[in-house]
């Protein structure tokens, strides 16, 4: 959740750069639970999705892993959403529960009462929006999931879903083509050309940005961690007993109000409870992207509901004075330096990046993967202010701040691009480069924004 623009120059890329210098966690874990044997429900919440549900569905049952059941919920839908998924049903032959809600009741009241209802193992959640490119995309995330006790969700890469592609894809599928010609779902005229351009941009800026997100910072923040802060919402698949919990946690305090991202607010109560969020890279998933026009609201939402997390979870960022606390208190005397408990000592199962689980351990000593929510928070206003100030002081220092992190980070894309798309991919950097200034306004907005809300006590925070 860092500024782009401070990711060269902060503590967050520094964590990064060694983590990759460390490595992963070379204990061999020995997993108490057969990944293979593991039940798998798949959950599609939609709304007005009409466009591309047809291609998640088309995704998930291209999966090598079984899947037990798949459900549909049709959330208030003003389109022929509902529509396309029966006659999708009625083509393939496959079979998908449809559940159709009158009226919008959103994201998280769906898989609180699908995750209760259901009695599968692990419960993969996936965007209407959204397919599953690999054909291993599951098994691979059910295997990091079950491969550490500690793991509570797994995903992985998610890359923008270009028109050009969906319509590839439709293309590929004759059920989807079908369905395509039926509902008229293929895109065309002038306003349509208008529209892909507009999303192209988006398109062009998150590539760029989600390269460097994913293969940079995100790589070097679990190698050094064993964990990230949050999972990619669009595709992941979740303990189905830790996604409990973290209603079960919840709903009495908050009801459906968690954030105005729930991923954010899932992601961060794992974390505070000491279980992890795992990322399998080279593993990929594509998502639509809004037009720009649409971007900066997308953005408020991701920046917003991390401040959210971060306020219901203090814990987490406040863990370098929690660690801090209990180091003093062991060299004075006044209590326990941070030792593992006995039953952590005597564990049979070896389990990569092992620490004990529950939040008041957190309480005590904090989390080593906090210190990343610190640094997040702290760079959100801190470079948009510093630059703010060198604009105002120095026009020529400020420019050329800019341009040597543009000219750092397009380089780091470059080197961590796949090869055959590193030329392009680097373009791509120096061309976001104006819309990575603008999420800089946004983040200042979602910054004031959330401490109105704290000051005054609205906390109707729901996406």
């Amino acid at each position: 959740m860092a500024s782009m623009s401070y990711w060269l120059l902060s503590p967050s890329f520094i964590v990064a750069m060694l983590g990759k210098f460390r490595g992963w966690d070379r204990t061999k874990p020995t997993p108490a639970v057969d990944w293979r044997t593991v039940s798998v429900d798949a959950v599609i919440p939609a709304k007005n999705e009409e466009a591309t549900i047809a291609l998640a569905l088309a995704s998930l049952y291209r999966q090598d892993f079984p899947l037990r059941k798949v459900t549909v919920v049709n959330d208030g839908s003003t389109d022929r959403t509902a529509g396309v998924v029966r006659r999708f049903q009625e083509l393939s032959g496959r079979p998908i529960e449809l559940l159709v809600r009158e009226k919008s009741e959103g994201k998280t009241p769906t898989l609180r009462q699908l995750a209760r209802a259901s009695d599968a193992d692990a419960l993969l959640v996936l965007d209407g929006d959204t397919v599953l490119i690999d054909p291993n995309y599951v098994s691979r995330c059910v295997e990091e999931l079950y491969k550490n006790a500690s793991v509570a969700s797994a995903c992985g890469e998610v890359w923008p879903w270009s028109r050009r592609r969906r319509q590839e894809m439709a293309a590929s599928d004759p059920v989807v083509q079908a369905l395509g010609d039926q509902f008229g779902l293929l895109p065309t005229g002038r306003s349509s050309r208008l529209e892909a351009w507009l999303e192209g941009i988006t398109v062009m800026y998150r590539r760029a940005v989600y390269l460097f997100l994913q293969r940079v910072l995100y790589d070097g923040h679990l190698k050094m961690c064993g964990s990230q802060m949050s999972p990619v919402g669009c595709a992941v698949v979740y303990k189905r007993s830790r996604l409990l919990e973290c209603f079960d946690f919840a709903q009495p305090q908050m009801g459906d109000d968690l954030s105005n991202s729930e991923d954010i607010f899932i992601g961060h109560y794992f974390t505070w409870k000491g279980y992890r969020n795992f990322q399998v890279f080279g593993l990929r998933c594509e998502s639509k992207e809004p037009s720009v026009m649409k971007l900066p609201r997308q953005l408020y939402l991701w920046s917003s509901g991390f401040l959210q997390a971060l306020y219901y979870f203090k814990d987490l960022p406040l863990s370098p004075l929690r660690k801090m606390k209990s180091e003093v208190a062991g060299v004075f005397g006044e209590g326990e330096a941070e030792t593992p408990p006995e039953s952590l000592r005597r564990r049979q199962i070896q389990e990569q990046y092992r620490s004990p689980w529950g939040e008041h351990y957190t309480r005590k000593y904090g989390r080593l993967v906090g210190l990343l929510d610190l640094w997040g928070l702290i760079e959100k206003f801190v470079y948009p202010l510093v630059l703010l100030f060198l604009i105002w002081y120095d026009l020529g220092t400020a420019a050329l701040t800019v341009a040597l992190e543009v000219v750092l980070s397009a380089l780091a894309v470059f080197i961590v691009a796949d090869r055959g798309a590193r030329l392009q991919s680097a373009a791509f950097m120096v061309a976001a480069t104006p819309l990575r200034l603008l999420s800089m306004g946004v983040d200042i907005y979602a910054v004031g924004r959330c401490c109105v809300d704290v000051c005054t006590g609205n906390r109707k925070w729901r996406k």
